[in-house]
């Protein structure tokens, strides 16, 4: 596994399995303590927040967006739910692409670097009926944890740290902001350690426990690992290895780019997913997860890194 990550521009690479770290490898220059940008990883931590706020009643997954939205309350994209948000099926636009230098001519650019991600996420149009396309659109997320922050009355961050950072035993992490002492930036880039990002995957792994005790709210990771209306493979903030997809997809009716040669050797792979193939697997049978960073490599193969440890795990 580390011979064949490190081929593929791996610069961090962790196994866990049974509570033992079995393998921790770094490359050019990463170590321990480095903070790695988790990208879209870190749309898997939004969702676990809004366990919180489900189960203590802040909020209902099916309640309309605009109780919380209050500047799209006459508006269509008021009765986008935030299960939709949650499930990528918002309705909303997906922003072109255009050259960086043309921040302000594009939704998604200004939403990573124009100063204000609150007025950037709100500012997206609404193209289709919410609920009928599955479409990782960068506003959705950042939506959520609008709707969350205003639902409880907490940032976003805050959340985060007491709830699950502090509770799992993470070490330094931290946002992107839009400004100095602003709002966090949750559709991308919180940087964490390879330990802490794997930390995530053992609280996917062993259904929201850390250390025999309950952290994410009981029953929360059935939640996020039942599979969408839209996508089999998405649940909310959690990609779902089964059933198999040789090409996954980010965007329904467009080709896929996650390649996988096989099908898992485990029906329970969860999966929290960012750029480049940033990636952490759980799989609760095995009680294993894997975190892998590093950048795209063209010879990604979905499955290998999960596969060779089952395999290793049957012999």
């Amino acid at each position: 596994m580390a011979k064949w990550a490190g081929d593929r521009h791996t610069d961090a690479l962790i196994v866990v399995h049974k509570g033992k770290v079995q393998l921790e490898r770094y490359w050019d220059d990463i170590g321990p303590t480095t903070l790695l940008n988790g990208r879209a990883i870190t749309r898997s931590v939004t969702p676990m927040v809004l366990g919180f706020a489900v189960a203590d009643g802040k909020l209902s997954l099916d309640d309309p967006v605009s109780k919380y939205i209050s500047e799209w309350k006459t508006d269509l994209r008021g009765k986008i739910t935030v299960r939709q948000l949650a499930q990528n099926a918002s309705g909303l636009e997906v922003a072109p692409a255009t050259p960086i230098k043309n921040v302000f001519d594009n939704k998604d650019l200004c939403l990573a670097y124009c100063g204000d991600v609150a007025r950037a996420a709100l500012s997206y149009d609404y193209v289709r009926e919410p609920g009928t396309k599955f479409e990782t659109a960068q506003e959705n997320m950042q939506l959520l944890a609008l709707v969350i922050e205003r639902a409880t009355g907490t940032p976003i961050e805050e959340l985060v740290s007491r709830r699950i950072w502090q509770p799992i035993g993470g070490s330094d992490a931290t946002f992107q902001r839009d400004r100095p002492d602003g709002k966090a930036r949750v559709m991308c880039c919180m940087r964490a350690t390879a330990r802490d990002w794997t930390r995530l995957g053992i609280l996917v792994a062993r259904n929201g426990k850390w250390e025999g005790r309950q952290v994410l709210p009981p029953g929360w990771l059935g939640t996020m690992e039942t599979p969408s209306a839209r996508n089999a493979n998405f649940g909310i903030g959690l990609w779902l290895g089964t059933p198999y997809s040789p090409l996954r997809t980010y965007f329904e009716g467009q080709p896929g780019v996650v390649p996988q040669s096989e099908p898992f050797l485990a029906d329970d792979v969860r999966i929290m997913e960012g750029g480049g193939f940033r990636v952490v697997y759980a799989v609760p049978s095995a009680d294993l997860v894997i975190f892998r960073h590093g950048p795209t490599s063209d010879k990604w193969d979905g499955a290998y890194l999960v596969n060779a440890a089952l395999r290793g795990v049957i012999k």
